[in-house]
């Protein structure tokens, strides 16, 4: 049945004017358009900051009995990682089949006597795409997905990367703001997907077999109220799933929208559909990082699109207390999607991305929360004070963003895709 449309009106000037068909339903678009399916009854647990997912991350390894498959992109030295080689290294003399898929890029600071020790204990490590490698061509896309998966029963992702300035609360200098996910039902399934196919990536031409003896896939039973459609985005050049999903959520939403990103290095025509978001009467509230970055070029870039979404009514709040790392997108109360995809072209185009996209008022609610806690913390961008900030700040987001357009497309294009002619 086609969308429902309203009923034309003819103004005083005599034109007939057809009204803006009702937004369909989140769920359904996104079943749709990216022809992946939610799956119901998985609990979603919401993890704040470090303090709150290590532990998680920790336990669920350190209680695994049969399998642990952990992909990440960020792996630096510090106590974090020891910690956490060490809970990886005590499982694999267990027994239990570890397997470790480090990106050859994002975990190039990895200590090597971790590395060593969990191989000598019988675990398996290795790396995505290494730089630099005889394939040029792949140098540029990357794995930036994190996911464990444990006894084939529960699974995480999210932001975090495991390095010290992710450990804390969130609200200290030091301490990085980020947010994760644990799962627990069928969605668990798309998770470890997340995994299998890159391993294979690197594995097949060693002649390693897909499946292994410790592989059971057993029936998941339903453990929550949430649905979740689970978002596994290729690494390769073009547009991919997660930017066809927030395009969905931005043009499903009815009354409001809040994102967290570390920064909005936007694509034009994401730039363009926020703004045509916001100015359709819908609250856009975007969250990016304020005074604490971990790459000042990249926030840089990043500023040249404040203009626009300021004068299209889009707020826009940076934190203060540290450094903003998290991954949000909340719609209208009902619907979040969460992961490891900032809102720029390197995840929107070229790395691989882990998401999920949860239904359930009750988790998107809790992140409604956190936003209202992180909104507190922030300070507003205003169309008058950005309008103010001195010609240096201007020449240098100019300068900075024609130097990095070579790695991420020129004009948001490039590596992506030429614009077809109109």
């Amino acid at each position: 049945m086609p969308a429902p449309t309203a009923p034309a009106t003819t103004p005083p000037g005599g034109t007939v004017t057809a009204l803006r068909p009702h937004p369909p339903e989140p769920r359904a678009a996104l079943e749709g358009l990216l022809g992946a399916p939610f799956t119901e009854g998985n609990e979603v647990g919401v993890l704040r900051n470090g303090e709150q997912t290590f532990p998680a991350l920790l336990a669920a390894i350190e209680e695994a009995t049969r399998t642990v498959d952990l992909m990440w992109f960020a792996w630096d030295r510090g106590a974090i990682g020891t910690r956490l080689a060490g809970a990886l290294t005590d499982r694999a003399r267990a027994g239990v089949r570890v397997r470790v898929l480090l990106d050859g890029y994002g975990a190039k600071h990895v200590d090597p006597a971790l590395v060593a020790r969990l191989r000598a204990a019988g675990g398996q490590v290795v790396f995505y795409r290494p730089v630099p490698s005889w394939r040029p061509t792949v140098w540029n896309l990357r794995t930036h997905r994190r996911v464990l998966v444990c006894d084939e029963e529960v699974a995480f992702t999210g932001g975090t990367g495991i390095a010290d300035p992710w450990t804390g609360d969130g609200v200290h200098g030091q301490a990085w703001r980020d947010t994760s996910y644990r799962v627990r039902g069928p969605a668990v399934s798309g998770l470890r997907s997340g995994f299998a196919l890159p391993w294979l990536q690197v594995q097949a031409r060693d002649g390693e077999a897909v499946l292994g003896t410790e592989d059971r896939f057993p029936t998941l039973p339903a453990d929550g109220d949430s649905a979740v459609q689970v978002l596994r985005t290729a690494s390769t050049p073009g547009w991919n799933d997660a930017a066809l999903a927030i395009a969905a959520l931005l043009q499903t939403a009815r009354s409001r929208v809040r994102i967290a990103t570390p920064y909005a290095r936007l694509p034009r025509w994401l730039c363009d559909l926020v703004c045509d978001t916001a100015r359709r009467g819908v609250a856009v509230q975007l969250l990016v990082s304020g005074p604490h970055v971990a790459r000042p070029v990249v926030h840089r870039q990043a500023d040249r699109d404040m203009a626009p979404l300021l004068d299209a009514g889009v707020e826009i709040w940076r934190y203060l207390p540290s450094l903003l790392h998290a991954k949000i997108v909340t719609v209208d109360g009902a619907v979040a999607m969460g992961g490891t995809t900032n809102l720029d072209v390197r995840s929107l185009a070229l790395n691989e991305q882990m998401d999920l996209v949860v239904a359930d008022p009750a988790v998107v609610a809790i992140l409604d929360g956190h936003f209202d806690e992180d909104f507190a913390r922030s300070a507003r961008v205003t169309a008058a004070g950005w309008e103010q900030r001195p010609r240096t700040h201007r020449a240098l987001e100019t300068v900075v963003d024609v130097t990095g357009r070579p790695l991420r497309g020129w004009g948001s294009l490039g590596l992506v895709a030429r614009r077809p002619d109109r």
